[in-house]
């Protein structure tokens, strides 16, 4: 598209910046991730900002790109907009740590995949992040 820039993020993805401000002064801003377009506004031009969208499950995804394009984070939540089920944060060294949540909202699983594909678990999550037996 023409009328947009592309801006590359950590952990490979990119967000599609308009050159342009909208009607609110806002810059649009779009992203595909997993298969799913991704819609949101900044005040900056530089591909910071919140980009939402639904899953056909109508749960709610969210990706939080930080001022400086330093971090992005990757939330996937369930349809009340409010229960988080997981959150992925691609770091500038390509490693990827993820959470995933269970029903009460807490840690059940976290991972961290390297550069270099290597998945590493943490498995005695509960005491060791929550401080909780």
């Amino acid at each position: 598209e023409k009328n947009s820039v592309s801006v590359d993020l950590p952990g490979g993805m990119t967000v599609l910046v308009s050159k342009g401000k909208d009607k609110d002064g806002k810059y649009s801003l779009e992203a595909t991730v997993d298969k799913l377009e991704l819609k949101g506004t900044s005040d900056k031009n530089n591909g910071s900002g919140t980009l939402e969208g639904e899953k056909t499950d109508k749960s709610k995804v969210k990706l939080t790109i930080a001022d400086d394009l330093s971090q992005t984070k990757f939330e996937k939540g369930k349809e009340d907009g409010k229960t988080l089920v997981s959150k992925k944060v691609p770091l500038k060294d390509q490693s990827s740590p993820e959470e995933n949540f269970n029903e009460k909202g807490e840690t059940s699983e976290k991972t961290i995949v390297t550069a270099n594909g290597t998945r590493l678990e943490y498995p005695d999550i509960k005491t060791r992040w929550t401080g909780k037996a």
